[in-house]
């Protein structure tokens, strides 16, 4: 797609689009949301084309699932390849060499102390799941502790570690789980200020887990970063005195690196920032560039299960695993670890001086490729309507950006061409400028 973009021709609706969309509208379930309205043709790196031609910087990274964006050639190569060797065999039928070659390559820069086993499956939702099970069932132990605010996928039971999910709500989920305030400081759950805190939230988990009876605590689910809530990143010291009195209390440390890993925070892995080691992680599709594929990688004891009490058929596919193992070398090969980190710090620079610019109260927050700017009204409340018109104003002039909340998320492809970056970053700040000057609601 050797083109210059964006480029916006026709309304994005109209033509074969708006039969595909009507159809859609008839066969698909409503549950489905649409971040655009638009019906995509192709992806080539940042850039998507819709079916009407028209051409999109795509800062959402297909929303999350190709840290290198679309058709990358060492990508295709490995799926080609594998393709004409063998697509898939469960598993459960026969050893897989691919899954071993994958598992070891993991392993190596994995933030997990000791030897590591895993458990391959089809998403990062049945990952959490395996999770939850093996984990009880290692432990003996039931209570399993999320955080408000939390994603962890959208089955059962990883819904019942959600609080963000208005699924979770008809979902009847899974017994005893407990719920823990998050460290969004902006947010003070208790309404303290940074510097009177002396992190409650911590204290109060630790009254709350000795109330529920800390013998019972199988697992604490973590999200190093809250990506969904609004990037929401933890103070100093916060991870590693919560580490801590895990520890203390003879739990176990789970982290969601869902939304963080591979290499979009500046690190492999966004606890590789605070140094911290995790009893499991559970990763998702991302690792496979958007393939079909959940890990639940613990502790070699963590995972010394009974055969049979976990396995997954068509989880560990080979045709995703090859994606991921070419996935791992690129990014190795090319540097992109440290490239997130030296790209993105100097993003979120550009983007807290036009919000300093703007004369608004909104929040640039963010490691490496991972940013989040948080929409907020002369208030000090959350404006949302502003953030949504920001998000669809950039994607009128062409810039795929997301919403979560009144908070505008970027996660650019690790591997973007410079002047893809810098036209996109561009268009962001005109339209941050635009829409802080027309709106009152956001005046300081």
């Amino acid at each position: 797609m050797k083109v210059s973009a964006p480029k916006i021709s026709k309304p994005p609706t109209s033509g074969d689009a708006e039969k595909i969309i009507s159809r859609d509208v008839e066969l698909m379930a409503r549950s489905y949301k649409r971040e655009f309205p638009m019906v995509v043709k192709s992806i080539e790196g940042p850039l998507v084309e819709d079916i009407n031609g028209n051409i999109y910087i795509d800062f959402t990274s297909g929303f999350g699932l190709l840290p290198l964006g679309g058709r990358h050639p060492e990508i295709q190569r490995a799926i080609k390849d594998q393709l004409e060797k063998l697509a898939s065999y469960s598993l459960k039928a026969a050893y897989s060499q691919e899954a071993l070659e994958f598992a070891e390559e993991l392993s190596k820069i994995l933030p997990i102390r000791g030897d590591v086993r895993m458990i391959l499956t089809d998403s990062f939702s049945e990952a959490v799941d395996a999770a939850i099970r093996g984990l009880r069932w290692h432990t003996g132990k039931r209570v399993v502790a999320g955080f408000l605010g939390a994603y962890h996928g959208s089955t059962q039971a990883a819904l019942s570690l959600s609080t963000d999910s208005r699924a979770r709500r008809i979902s009847t989920g899974v017994e005893d789980v407990i719920y823990i305030p998050p460290p969004f400081c902006s947010r003070c759950f208790f309404g303290l200020k940074p510097e009177n805190c002396q992190m409650t939230c911590i204290d109060y988990f630790r009254r709350l887990v000795e109330a529920v009876a800390p013998e019972d605590l199988a697992a604490v689910f973590l999200e190093p970063i809250q990506v969904e809530a609004g990037v929401v990143i933890p103070p100093e010291g916060y991870l590693q005195r919560l580490s801590k009195m895990i520890k203390e209390v003879k739990s176990l440390l789970v982290a969601n690196e869902f939304s963080t890993a591979p290499a979009r925070t500046g690190r492999w892995f966004a606890l590789d920032h605070w140094n911290i080691n995790a009893d499991a992680i559970i990763l998702g599709a991302q690792f496979s560039s958007g393939l079909p594929l959940g890990v639940f990688a613990a502790r070699e004891d963590l995972l010394d299960l009974e055969p049979d009490m976990y396995e997954s058929v068509t989880g560990g596919c080979q045709l995703s695993l090859a994606a991921a193992l070419a996935t791992l070398r690129v990014i190795k090969d090319e540097g992109l670890v440290e490239r997130s980190e030296r790209f993105g710090r100097n993003i979120r620079k550009r983007l807290s001086e036009i919000v300093e610019e703007a004369g608004v109260p909104w929040q640039v927050r963010g490691l490496g490729m991972l940013l989040g700017i948080e929409v907020i009204g002369g208030d000090s409340h959350s404006n949302v309507a502003l953030a949504e018109e920001i998000v669809r104003e950039c994607f009128r002039v062409g810039l795929l950006v997301r919403r979560k909340g009144s908070t505008i998320i970027l996660t650019p492809p690790l591997n973007v061409d410079e002047e893809l970056l810098e036209k996109g970053v561009e268009i962001l700040e005109e339209k941050l400028l635009e829409l802080s000057r027309r709106s009152p609601a956001s005046s300081s």
